[in-house]
């Protein structure tokens, strides 16, 4: 019996490398990562460094490691983390140059997984996109700075979960378990390397549904895999409610007293609007890039510091309405951008914002993958069409953009 036509998925149509060109290409990418950070290799500890490495008493003897997982005497839980810092400690000691070695190496491999994930999804532009991430200006604080091996191993983890996840909907499995499990207890470890990530579940089910795309046109039948899909996520979003909370209860812990600013309700929002566009224009214009930004405002907002929000609303809502007319891909990577910043938009009272500002570049190092992605599938666009002169103008703006972020 054939499938209903309503029913039937889009034809994946993946790029085709033989072995060398995908040897080649996966050294491209590990090159031009090692040559963008290879200054980061003379560097020393800074900042948050020397509270949680250096000058850390947990790292020094077998109980600290202990205590670690116990979080008796953290003010934030990131357990797995700070047991890589722990073994990290004991191989390097004070010399920060294997710290950012294994920095660089995680970012090598998230890079990878970038494009390999793409790939997955069947989304044109897919090593391009592995490559831009891999050497972006913005993401020198999570690369560079030792502390964010949080996001680096965080990501990680995220994203052979959303490997696996979408393993479980392309074929009949004979260890579709074990692949299940995979991802869950990669998510769960995601989440015990940095918190942040506790928007995943969401992004799965987003991934799902852009997996199971239909042919273009209006769909009159909903999508079978929808049900079975958000049965799967449910204890994704278990384990995210629990170790959130957990987060949570450690920073006000480590708060403790201290007055913390965020605003009224209307301000958050307001604020979380603004953010989302702060971000989106320091990933497509990566200049002034600071290590700590100004402080924002968290005064009672005005009429026109609502036009942010109202326009990222109303794009979204255009971008859903006119989704079976080529729209859909826009939608799936600025509703997984927005997604992803959740948790760093000062909606709630964390720590991050005692410094009065809502805003860092190693904040958006989740989000970025998807306007990257979305950027990647415009040259891919623009590379296909006849005209000779659109694929040169274009191959020499990637060249050109790709310099200026090495």
């Amino acid at each position: 019996m054939t499938e209903p036509r309503a029913q039937r998925r889009a034809p994946v149509v993946r790029a085709k490398f033989t072995l060398w060109q995908r040897t080649a290409l996966v050294v491209a990418i590990i090159v031009a990562v090692v040559l963008v950070y290879l200054p980061a290799f003379r560097g020393d500890f800074v900042w948050d460094d020397f509270l949680l490495i250096t000058g850390n008493p947990l790292l020094q003897n077998f109980s600290g490691l202990t205590e670690i997982w116990s979080g008796g005497r953290t003010a934030d839980y990131f357990p797995l983390t700070n047991s890589v810092f722990w073994i990290e400690h004991h191989l390097f000691g004070g010399n920060a140059t294997g710290y950012h070695a294994v920095n660089i190496l995680l970012q090598i491999a998230n890079s990878l997984l970038v494009w390999l994930l793409l790939s997955r999804l069947n989304i044109p532009g897919a090593w391009l996109a592995g490559l831009i991430f891999g050497i972006h200006p913005v993401h020198v604080a999570s690369v560079a700075w030792v502390s964010e091996l949080k996001n680096l191993l965080s990501m990680f983890f995220a994203l052979l979960s959303i490997l696996c996840f979408l393993e479980l909907g392309e074929k009949q499995l004979r260890n579709s378990a074990a692949v299940y499990v995979s991802s869950l207890v990669f998510f769960a470890l995601a989440l015990l390397s940095k918190t942040q990530v506790v928007f995943l579940p969401v992004v799965l089910l987003l991934c799902a549904w852009w997996r199971d795309k239909k042919s273009p046109g209006k769909q009159t039948t909903p999508n079978p895999n929808l049900r079975r899909d958000i049965i799967r996520s449910w204890p994704f979003f278990l384990v995210a409610i629990v170790l959130g909370v957990v987060t949570i209860w450690f920073q006000n812990r480590g708060i403790g007293e201290e007055e913390i600013v965020i605003g009224s309700l209307p301000r958050r929002f307001v604020n979380a609007g603004m953010a989302i566009w702060w971000y989106a224009g320091h990933l497509f214009a990566p200049i002034r890039l600071m290590a700590i930004y100004p402080n924002w405002r968290f005064d009672s907002p005005n009429v026109l510091e609502w036009l942010p929000l109202i326009a990222l609303l109303g794009i979204l809502a255009g971008l859903w309405r006119w989704r079976n007319r080529g729209t859909r891909g826009a939608f799936f990577a600025i509703v997984c951008f927005v997604i992803a910043l959740l948790p760093v938009l000062g909606l709630i009272k964390m720590a991050y914002v005692r410094s009065g500002t809502l805003v860092a570049d190693h904040f958006q190092y989740f989000a970025d993958v998807s306007l990257v992605a979305l950027f990647s599938t415009g040259v891919a666009y623009l590379w296909r069409q006849p005209q000779r002169t659109i694929r040169i103008a274009t191959a020499a703006i990637v060249i050109f953009l790709v310099g200026v972020m090495g």
